[in-house]
């Protein structure tokens, strides 16, 4: 694992242990379930982070084939544990796909009572805490059953492995989508396994995509019209809708920049037998990134949080008491923010 890896890993389990403590701390008591949604989606960042330490992995393409490999020389954990850990990783990559979608699906129920009340009334909104675990679920059997590496993947990937990262075949352990395996006549042939595991994935991805695009599009069509009909409203509500609008964005372009187009490049320029150079540090990257810049838009746009910080700087500078006292405000307002 390089040092970039590992510096984005460690921020990621500082940022969202302090981003857990500010949400049971520091959040009104009117948050309701919302709460509950972003601690899950905190813990659920960290442990990705520190699964990303054990699990060291090395995300490279090459011409029909692209893998997610291990080297597990000196490691205690053998070539086929190895390959578990690494299918457990690329299952978290699934969970964090329908996190983006589950939360603009909240977060439009959260500005549109008509919506939630109609297909997420009382306790069916914690359904939505189990979608994640169905795509992690999916993701990792996926790769699992269809993405196991085989004798015809140790001689197609051994020269590239061995050469680009100095590891012998035999000391690495991976997931290998090998999109068209060449035939007895020296073509490559497409294999149609790979081409439905590849196209489930495709779905995963997809619908996240559209959850995000169609509930973010819904959602800001939502509080542009609640600002536009509060003429007569605080100063504070019509900021706060700001800040809705403010994160909105920000934690839109997150998904799209650091995951989905990354996986998108990943997938299909293989399955053109097309070879990107940058793409084997590119997406490793951004997916290691990811958990480490996403808490910061919670921590720096909603005002409790922002203050909570601001007041623990002041008092370690000797500026200010500490204090535990916070306005408390209507869940309406408050649960779009993140």
């Amino acid at each position: 694992m390089n040092v970039f890896q590992i510096v984005c890993a460690i921020i990621s389990i500082i940022l969202n242990c302090v981003l857990t403590l500010l949400i049971l701390k520091k959040s009104p008591p009117k948050l309701g379930a919302y709460k509950y949604l972003m601690i899950y989606i905190a813990l659920f960042e960290g442990y990705y982070s520190i699964w990303d330490l054990i699990t060291e992995p090395i995300v490279h393409s090459y011409k029909a084939a692209f893998v997610v490999l291990r080297d597990f020389n000196g490691s205690v954990f053998d070539r086929e544990i190895s390959f578990i850990l690494i299918c457990v990783y690329c299952g978290l990559f699934g969970f964090s796909l329908a996190i983006f979608g589950v939360h603009f699906i909240y977060r439009y129920g959260a500005v549109n009572k008509t919506f939630m009340d109609k297909f997420l009334p009382g306790n069916r909104v914690y359904i939505l805490f189990l979608i994640p675990m169905w795509y992690f679920t999916w993701w990792g059997v996926l790769c699992y059953i269809y993405f196991h590496f085989s004798p015809t993947t140790d001689a197609y990937m051994e020269e590239t492995i061995e050469s680009h990262f100095a590891i012998p075949i035999n000391d690495s352990s991976y997931i290998c989508v090998y999109y068209q395996p060449t035939g007895a006549d020296g073509q490559p042939h497409p294999d149609p396994k790979i081409f439905f595991a590849i196209g489930c994935m495709w779905y995963m991805v997809i619908s996240s995509m559209f959850c995000v695009f169609y509930f973010g599009i819904r959602c800001y069509c939502q509080i542009s019209n609640t600002i536009s009909q509060t003429s007569t409203t605080s100063t504070s509500l019509k900021n706060l809708q700001s800040q809705l609008f403010n994160a909105l964005v920000v934690q839109t372009i997150i998904p799209v920049v650091l995951m989905y187009i990354p996986i998108g490049i990943l997938f299909f320029f293989p399955m053109v037998i097309w070879e990107l150079p940058f793409t084997t540090s590119f997406v490793g990257y951004t997916i290691a990134l990811y958990p480490a810049i996403d808490p910061l838009p919670n921590m720096i746009i909603i005002r409790f949080y922002r203050q909570a910080i601001i007041d623990f700087v002041l008092m370690i500078l000797g500026r200010k008491k500490a204090s535990n006292q916070f306005n408390s405000i209507n869940l309406v307002e408050v649960a779009p923010i993140s």
